[in-house]
């Protein structure tokens, strides 16, 4: 039958079982300090990783830039060239006609604009 501690009507535990009960507790609580302890290094690892994957990804986002921007130099410098070239080309075609036929069509230009004066 089991003991009554004093004036209290609620029986009490042999002192075995009390001694375990505490074991049982401090054990649990140094498993949940431990677990605690595994959650905080878990979640400080993470945001280390993610950390670094974020730089990792920022690094490759300056490069990325980069390469587009020479790409881009590259490019427009090759379309400036083609049309400098293309410029030069329509140059030179006006170069090659000769001063007789130039000045035949500036006397041609002068009488249609002379007629349309005169109309």
């Amino acid at each position: 039958m089991p003991h009554t501690g004093p004036g209290q009507g609620i029986p009490s535990a042999p002192s075995g079982d009390l001694a375990l009960l505490v074991a049982t507790e401090q054990e649990l609580e140094e498993r949940i300090a431990q677990a605690r302890e595994q959650a905080r290094a878990m979640i400080e690892s993470a945001y280390t990783a993610v950390a670094a994957r974020s730089s990792e990804e920022e690094r490759e986002l300056a490069a990325a830039r980069g390469h587009f921007q020479a790409d881009l130099e590259v490019e427009r410098a090759r379309r400036v060239a083609e049309v400098l070239a293309e410029g030069k080309r329509q140059a030179a075609r006006f170069d090659a006609v000769p001063e007789e036929r130039i000045a035949k069509l500036a006397a041609l230009v002068v009488a249609r604009l002379l007629s349309r004066l005169a109309g």
